[in-house]
């Protein structure tokens, strides 16, 4: 989507007033499921070359509508407008990894986690003065707004600023121009952007927490829920979640660290 249909997007949903969400009868009734994705978290979800998301969220999710029997309908929007988006009705689901937390439990009936993200402190490679995503003293530190990075540095504390992006784009982005010195991110997203720049940064210490990812729908989603659990045990079960992740992520085994098949996350 170009940016152009971005804006034009954020206009729209600015200009709607609350819906009750789509339930599982009409998205087949419809045979779309409407979904959105930020389409900047790299290796997660980002733009190819021609404008459209792509990547192991989009993966995930073309899999769950077609084995919904839908096609999916998948907008591009800042990460600020994805939750509320569900808790409007404007959208039935989420394609950008939303981590489950307690909070966001309260809100929101989550799917079975389906993916995982491990929070590690990513710096300079010639840095020795930082030994983990907890020895932030003194440092300039970036993070991606949200669960994986600004609520993490916000808990950790001890930094001398802390410097917030809508997504890891920008935030690379400072660490190659050296406006930020400690990186709190994703160990997907950091070993993607290592890959990409051979040498110049490393992962230090080990993971400050993992994450748990699921899938947000509107309260009362009883339905959706269902169906969709089913969709990610079976495909945990087939081995086609593996399969998927071992493409965008080239991880071994990555449901290993989730809960078992079938079951919900606990707080």
């Amino acid at each position: 989507m170009t940016r152009s249909g971005v804006l034009s997007l954020v206009a729209l949903l600015a200009g709607l007033a609350p819906t009750l969400a789509a339930d599982l009868a009409t998205i087949k009734k419809d045979g779309v499921l409407p979904a959105l994705t930020t389409g900047n978290d790299k290796p997660n979800v980002y733009m190819d070359a021609s404008g459209e998301p792509v990547g192991f969220e989009v993966d995930m999710c073309n899999m769950i509508a077609a084995k919904l029997g839908v096609k999916l309908d998948l907008k591009v929007l800042a990460w600020e407008g994805l939750l509320p988006s569900i808790s409007s009705g404007r959208t039935a689901m989420i394609c950008s990894g939303v981590n489950m937390t307690k909070a966001r439990a309260q809100a929101f009936d989550f799917t079975v986690p389906y993916s995982r993200t491990a929070i590690v402190a990513m710096v300079p490679a010639a840095t020795t003065n930082v030994s983990g995503p907890t020895d932030l003293g003194g440092k300039v530190v970036g993070a991606c707004i949200g669960a994986d990075g600004e609520d993490v540095v916000r808990e950790i504390g001890g930094f001398k600023d802390v410097r917030v992006y809508p997504g890891v784009a920008e935030l690379f982005a400072d660490m190659l121009a050296k406006r930020v010195d400690v990186a709190i991110v994703g160990d997907k997203q950091a070993a993607g952007f290592m890959q990409s720049r051979p040498g110049q940064f490393k992962i230090v210490g080990k993971p400050y927490k993992v994450n748990l990812v699921g899938y947000p729908l509107s309260k009362g989603s009883a339905e959706m829920k269902s169906a969709v659990d089913t969709i990610i045990s079976d495909a945990r079960k087939d081995g086609t979640l593996n399969a998927m992740a071992k493409k965008s992520f080239d991880l071994d085994d990555y449901d290993a660290a989730l809960p078992p098949v079938g079951q919900d996350a606990r707080f």
